[in-house]
């Protein structure tokens, strides 16, 4: 632990890596010396190979990941804008446009307003799970960063429509009172979701 501690000196979560693997390091050598019956040397030697040298875990977190983490960004960031800008954009066509194929599409997607939803979840389950797995526990800053910057166009949405610049009756018959509460609880909750999904996604890192 020492010397990962000297090998992240730079990294602005030195502490908070440090801990968090010395607690994975003490639960995973009481594991193998349940299991294998063995001297705590032996069971050391069993830990380091299977969560990798200081060197290896420091490596992790280093600065030539800063590129990957802008790019998990902004891939993050544009996968959402797409279910954005998709949805706004058959809004439009199906108040403007009168064609079968798309007024059947909306009225499909109007029935099935919580299947949307947990489809949603699952793309914020996704990204929480995908930076844990990618950055360990050094990636909760660009979880943040991520979560944030993905969220913007969600917000802007639904300011415009709780405080009526855009009317309700664009979205009929989705847009009820009653699921515009329902999407402002699971946008509260977005988050802690997303956590959640982070930390497992830490465990499969290391």
């Amino acid at each position: 632990m020492k010397q990962l501690r000297d090998l992240l000196k730079d990294h602005d979560q030195t502490e908070e890596i440090c801990i968090e693997y010395e607690l994975h390091l003490s639960d995973l050598l009481e594991d193998i010396l349940l299991e294998k019956q063995c001297i705590e040397k032996e069971a050391m030697i069993a830990v380091v190979e299977r969560l990798g040298s200081p060197e290896e875990i420091a490596a992790l977190y280093q600065e030539e990941l800063t590129m990957t983490a802008k790019k998990t960004q902004w891939n993050f960031f544009f996968a959402n804008l797409l279910f954005f800008v998709g949805g706004i954009g058959l809004t439009v066509i199906y108040h403007h446009l009168s064609n079968p194929t798309i007024s059947k599409l909306w009225l499909f997607l109007t029935s099935i307003p919580f299947f949307l939803i947990l489809l949603y979840l699952f793309f914020w389950l996704l990204l929480g799970y995908e930076v844990g797995k990618e950055f360990g526990l050094g990636g909760k800053k660009l979880l943040m960063r991520t979560f944030v910057v993905s969220l913007v166009p969600n917000l802007l949405l639904m300011c415009f429509v709780v405080f009526k610049i855009i009317p309700l009756s664009v979205f009929d018959p989705l847009l009820t009172p009653k699921f515009i509460l329902i999407c402002i609880f699971f946008t509260i909750i977005l988050y802690p979701i997303c956590f959640l999904a982070f930390r497992f996604g830490t465990t499969r890192s290391i």
